[in-house]
């Protein structure tokens, strides 16, 4: 193999490599600007509202690995722009208990599109104790439909803590639900 045949394969090796570790870094990363933009839609839409409370379990879980139960970023609608997903509840405080606490419980989803935030509600989630990002590419399967299956794009994964989940993958300007935890 000639010399200028490895260096630019090299030199495309460490493109990939830049590429993967930016697009993984804005994936982990929160945007506070885009964050309070979807809160000041989530507000226009439910105008009484707050993060949903999570379980002492469920918030000492997420501190031991640096993650927020109730805010995740990921790029949900496949556009390669970072849209942020949030475990919001409305009505009474304190909010009820489970099961009837699932009729105030959605994830709002705010799509970061070149015209603007797009708000998308996923009204009683298939669990409500915290939610997760499933990474594309990732493998999964469902087991309402038992399939398996390959994420297209980064999915908002909402889970009931060490016991089940579902991830909810935008597809055709919707989410659909993959039941990929049991």
């Amino acid at each position: 193999m000639g010399l200028k045949k490895r260096s630019a394969i090299r030199a495309g090796a460490v493109l990939v490599c830049l590429c993967l570790a930016v697009s993984t870094v804005m994936a982990q990363t929160e945007d506070p600007s885009l964050t309070r933009a979807c809160e000041a839609q989530i507000s226009a839409k439910f105008g009484q509202w707050r993060l949903a409370p999570v379980s002492p379990d469920v918030e000492q879980f997420a501190k031991s690995r640096n993650v927020n139960p109730t805010t995740v970023s990921g790029d949900f609608n496949g556009d390669g722009r970072r849209d942020v997903a949030l475990l919001v509840i409305h009505g009474p405080v304190p909010p009820p208990d489970y099961p009837d606490r699932l009729d105030f419980l959605h994830i709002a989803v705010c799509m970061n599109t070149p015209l603007g935030l797009s708000l998308f509600i996923i009204d009683k989630p298939y669990c409500s104790d915290g939610i997760s990002v499933s990474r594309r590419g990732g493998q999964y399967y469902d087991f309402e439909r038992q399939v398996e299956g390959t994420y297209q794009v980064d999915g908002v994964h909402a889970y009931c803590f060490e016991k089940a989940g579902a991830t909810y993958q935008f597809e055709n300007g919707s989410f659909r639900q993959i039941v990929d935890s049991d």
